[in-house]
């Protein structure tokens, strides 16, 4: 099953599922402070829009989603009526214009494990950017993909799998040093930090679970 279809078939059950990737990269996107007063804001691979929600309640002034599942897009429609510019393409192909750029702000959460590269997208982020804007990323930590784990759920007695890669962090920084990103500190988060705010990730003690950064454009 393709990213795209497997999240259509998600899509009316993924806020009600509770997620600890979603709730770790959420606590990460809380603890960022990105700049968001003001701010022209992209989310890349945008989902249910729940960072588009945080951002616009953080303030930012200009919303566009990009996502390539119909699914999703129509739950982030639901969330955030007018507020925001929801674009639907295939992140790995060519993307159309965007309104509202370039932008200030660029989050792309939950979404890399679904590509063999980070490089693209991140390339392509960069492009999207104005000089000095910053790139938020939090994503699934190359230990979980190691050990087996990717983003997956159960629709009418059936466990769905989606595609799922590991990226590590020289990974990351190689892709971000090629987009003309300034070196940045790549955060990786331990399970056994945050159980007590997130008890399902008690499962994955001893491992690493989120890779996490902020990168501005130079």
């Amino acid at each position: 099953m393709s990213a795209a279809a497997g999240y259509d078939l998600w899509a009316s059950d993924y806020d009600r599922f509770d997620n600890p990737m979603v709730a770790l990269a959420a606590l990460a996107f809380a603890q960022a402070r990105l700049p968001l007063g003001g701010a022209a804001f992209l989310d890349i691979g945008c989902g249910t829009g729940r960072n588009l929600g945080l951002a616009r309640d953080g303030g930012a002034a200009t919303l566009v989603g990009i996502d390539g599942s119909s699914g999703m897009l129509a739950q982030a429609k639901a969330r955030l009526g007018s507020a925001a510019t929801l674009v639907e393409t295939d992140l790995a192909g060519t993307w159309p214009p965007l309104p509202g750029a370039p932008f200030d702000i660029a989050c792309i959460s939950l979404v890399l494990e679904h590509f063999p590269a980070v490089a693209p997208i991140v390339a392509t982020a960069a492009k999207l950017l104005k000089s000095g804007g910053v790139l938020f990323v939090a994503e699934m930590h190359a230990d979980l993909a190691a050990a087996g784990t990717g983003a997956h759920f159960e629709k009418d007695g059936k466990v769905h799998r989606l595609p799922s890669f590991g990226h590590d962090a020289a990974e990351f920084r190689v892709a971000l040093a090629a987009a003309g990103f300034a070196p940045c500190d790549i955060a990786e988060w331990a399970a056994d930090d945050h159980v007590a705010r997130i008890p399902k990730l008690a499962k994955h003690r001893g491992k690493r679970v989120l890779a996490n950064f902020v990168a501005r454009k130079a």
